[in-house]
């Protein structure tokens, strides 16, 4: 079995700490490559796994063998999303002698970028910065329905987060998002009287830090 640790590591923290440098702020389109990157190589090493167990054995269940073709499928979608992440063009295309690097922005060819000194205060920094947007946005309702802040959230430019744009959100994908942070939909019956699958204002802001009680 093969051990391998996630970068950065506590390997890193120390030579940060030894060199009292200050620590370096991830780009996140580049987060979101190596991401993907490990996922590939930890479906191809679950695959062979169930390759050479299978060789093994002649007498191979069926159980068997549906696993191996589920590893394989899974891994091929990742291989597609890693991909699609090393084929996207840089979110900005200034000339690199007239501008500093370009801060991750996750923006598409086009969009405001991050070389736009006014793009930065327009935009939601965070997913969650873009939820509680979106509630504010709609007068600070109680509760909203996922389906409903789904709906709103596609039409952001950018990277929500991991490898998912704005404009890619999907009910699951924006749970798989905010499930880090605590969140999870409650069934909330909402002012106009539909009982839907909803995300609170509060628990938002109490996973931003703020304090609701005060």
């Amino acid at each position: 079995m093969t051990l391998t640790l996630p970068f950065p590591n506590f390997l890193d923290t120390f030579a940060t700490n030894l060199l009292t440098a200050d620590p370096l702020e991830e780009n996140p389109r580049h987060r979101a490559i190596v991401d993907a990157f490990d996922e590939v190589k930890v479906l191809e090493r679950r695959l062979l796994v169930e390759l050479a167990s299978a060789m093994e054995d002649s007498t191979v269940a069926a159980e068997q063998l549906t696993a191996c073709s589920t590893i394989l499928i899974e891994r091929l979608v990742a291989g597609q999303k890693l991909s699609a992440l090393l084929a996207e063009a840089c979110c900005c295309a200034a000339d690199e002698a007239e501008y500093e690097p370009c801060r991750p922005c996750g923006l598409e060819t086009g969009d405001a970028c991050c070389q736009d000194s006014a793009a930065p205060a327009q935009l939601p920094l965070t997913l969650l910065d873009a939820c509680i947007h979106v509630f504010s946005d709609l007068d600070d309702p109680h509760a909203m329905a996922s389906a409903d802040l789904v709906d709103a959230l596609r039409h952001l430019p950018g990277i929500a987060g991991k490898y998912y744009r704005y404009s890619d959100l999907t009910q699951a994908r924006l749970a798989e998002l905010l499930a880090p942070y605590g969140l999870r939909t409650r069934d909330i019956t909402l002012p106009d009287g539909r009982r839907r699958k909803s995300y609170t204002l509060e628990a938002l802001l109490t996973a931003t830090g703020v304090c609701t009680s005060c």
